[in-house]
C-alpha cells in the first residue's frame, strides 16, 4: 500500500465529495469503483482530511494500492510504501474518522421517486452506541482496549446536484490484534460507510510503552 500526503486548492475542495473527486486526478489510470456494497474489497483509495480552513489548501492523507501521479491542480507533498505486518496479541495505537450508522426502515420510501431500497441509514449519536459500533466493526480482527470518541460537527456536501449531510466521529485509542490477516483487510479496505467522503481510513502504529 502507498500512503501519501497532498494539498488541494480551496476552489477544488468546497466539501468532502469535491475532495474525493479531486483526489481521483492523482490516479488517472485507476477505474472508478462500481461497488454497491461497502464491504466489497476496495480497489481505489481511502483518504482522511487532516486540515481544512476557509481560504486555505485542504491537506489530506491518502492511502492507495497504486502510486499517485503528480497533477498540476494538486500538490503531492510526499508518498511512501508500507507493508503492515501485525502479530497476534500486538497492541497498536489507532486513529479513525468514521460514519457510525444504523439501518432502519424508511417509512417514506414510497414518496421518494427513484429510490430502490426501503431502508435508510441514520447516524448513531450516543457515545455508547458509537463505541459498540466500532467494537462490532473490528470484531474478528482486533479487540478495543480503550477508545476516545470525538463527535464532529455535521458536514454538508453536494453530489449530482443534490445536497447531503454526513455526521462523522473521530476515534482514538488502543487495540489488541486477534487476527492479523483480518486486520490487514480492514487497513486495506477501510472501516464502515462513507469512504468516498473521507471516512474509514484506519491508521495504526505501535502503542507507546507504558500506555494502558
Amino acid at each position: 500500500m502507498i500512503l501519501s500526503r497532498a494539498e488541494i486548492p480551496p476552489r477544488a475542495a468546497p466539501d468532502r465529495y469535491a475532495i474525493h473527486r479531486a483526489l481521483w486526478r492523482l490516479f488517472p489510470e485507476q477505474p472508478h469503483e462500481p461497488r454497491s456494497d461497502p464491504e466489497q474489497p476496495r480497489q481505489g483509495f481511502l483518504f482522511r482530511i487532516e486540515q481544512q480552513q476557509p481560504g486555505q489548501p485542504t491537506r489530506v492523507l491518502v492511502q492507495s494500492r497504486q502510486p499517485p501521479q503528480p497533477h498540476a491542480d494538486l500538490r503531492l507533498i510526499a508518498s511512501r510504501a508500507f507493508d503492515p505486518r501485525p502479530s497476534v496479541g500486538q497492541r497498536l495505537a489507532f486513529v479513525l474518522t468514521a460514519n457510525p450508522v444504523k439501518t432502519i426502515r424508511d417509512a417514506h420510501h414510497a414518496d421518494k421517486p427513484g429510490k430502490r431500497r426501503d431502508t435508510c441509514r441514520v447516524p448513531l449519536t450516543r457515545e455508547t452506541d458509537q463505541q459498540q459500533w466500532l467494537i462490532r466493526k473490528l470484531a474478528g480482527a482486533a479487540e478495543i482496549e480503550h477508545a476516545v470518541v470525538q463527535p464532529h460537527p455535521p458536514s454538508h456536501f453536494r453530489r449530482k446536484q443534490r445536497g447531503g449531510k454526513i455526521a462523522t466521529v473521530g476515534y482514538e485509542g488502543i487495540l489488541r490484534v486477534t487476527d492479523p490477516a483480518a486486520l490487514v483487510g480492514l487497513l486495506e479496505n477501510g472501516v464502515g460507510p462513507a469512504k468516498g467522503l473521507g471516512c474509514g481510513l484506519l491508521l495504526v502504529r505501535r502503542a507507546p510503552s507504558g500506555i494502558d
